[in-house]
């Protein structure tokens, strides 16, 4: 009887067991699990960290997910800088009041959406992103230097235009746009009485953003312009008024890829955060590495 007694027990204890021997096996074994889940865990500490400086957090869930696993493809692809990112101190300053519900939310986008990423034809994407477009996003295959991202290309975003800085016009004085200006080119002779006139520009993409400038033989993107002046957008209109260069801009930000702005009205529409990734990310995949 004794002997029986003993053989279930060694049964139930195999079968209680066989379980855990499995899960253990499928993920590697007992060896070196441990430094697989530190990289993991500080990865997922830093999309934290980077989703809290990259996005409102009052936004919708639902839109702080998508750019959660924006913010983990950068990083998984080397996009991201390894110190960017809020620490506790920032975050706390930057919300005040708000802190407790706020850091809650951001980990709760990045929780949900633990080892999510990107890909394009077996691939980590570059998943560009901006704050909002001109009314519709740009096409990579328009842009200077950004041809080979075909995952990008343009789609409607209308409610953009009511986004918060979409429209900006302000002056500068020709002499200090004609310095911003020098030291993009440097080859040419830049009369600050010529200005706007002198820096032409001659080609827009469909989304109107300036895609290519010249000033005598020397043609430059519309986005090295942005950059030098100091711009919202690359698109951008310039014209003199009293003396002074008006510059109107559209947008914040260079308009490709995903529009914090555009999601965030559509989760308020109901639109979950794959449906967002995919309407601005054309043909890809969510998977989890």
């Amino acid at each position: 009887m004794k002997e029986k007694v003993k053989l279930y027990g060694s049964v139930l204890i195999l079968i209680l067991f066989i379980p855990w021997l499995l899960t253990v096996y499928l993920h590697g074994g007992l060896s070196g699990s441990s430094s697989v889940s530190e990289a993991d865990e500080q990865l997922e500490a830093q999309v934290v960290s980077v989703l809290a400086s990259e996005i409102p957090a009052d936004y919708e869930l639902e839109c702080l997910k998508a750019q959660a696993i924006i913010v983990r493809t950068n990083l998984c692809r080397g996009e991201g800088d390894e110190e960017s990112g809020w620490d506790e101190t920032t975050m706390r300053e930057a919300w005040g009041e708000d802190y407790g519900k706020n850091l809650e939310k951001i980990r709760t986008a990045a929780a949900e959406t633990e080892g999510e990423v990107l890909i394009y034809e077996g691939e980590l994407i570059y998943a560009a992103y901006h704050t909002a477009c001109n009314a519709r996003t740009r096409d990579a295959a328009e842009v200077p230097g950004q041809e080979a991202y075909t995952w990008l290309q343009s789609v409607e975003s209308a409610d953009d235009i009511l986004a918060d800085d979409f429209l900006y016009v302000g002056y500068m004085e020709k002499s200090e746009f004609a310095g911003a200006l020098a030291e993009l080119f440097p080859d040419e002779e830049i009369d600050a009485e010529q200005l706007p006139g002198a820096l032409q520009i001659i080609e827009r993409d469909s989304a109107d953003y300036v895609t290519r400038v010249q000033i005598g033989s020397t043609v430059l993107n519309g986005e090295a312009v942005r950059v030098a002046l100091g711009l919202s957008s690359a698109c951008f209109y310039l014209s003199e008024l009293e003396g002074k260069i008006r510059i109107v801009t559209k947008g914040v930000g260079h308009g490709l890829g995903f529009s914090q702005y555009g999601a965030q009205q559509m989760a308020l529409k109901g639109y979950f955060c794959a449906e967002l990734l995919k309407y601005y990310y054309t043909g890809v995949e969510i998977e989890r590495r």
